[in-house]
């Protein structure tokens, strides 16, 4: 009958342990700040994206 008690116990220790993880996951998450999205932000990605579009040379890939 000690061991059903001991078993019993952990598994309820282990439950709370795994509330309180998950809990605390779910806290961090929140917690974190958006990425601070500065002026020049925008006109550096069309840059690039514009840089990286299409052939090289205009009618190279026809």
């Amino acid at each position: 009958m000690k061991g059903h008690s001991l078993a019993f116990a952990f598994n309820i220790l282990f439950t709370i342990s795994f509330i309180l993880f998950l809990s605390y996951s779910m806290y961090v998450e929140g917690s974190r700040p958006l990425k601070a999205q500065s002026l020049s932000s925008p006109t550096k990605s069309f840059t690039v994206r514009q840089a990286y579009s299409g052939p090289s040379r205009r009618g190279s890939g026809h």
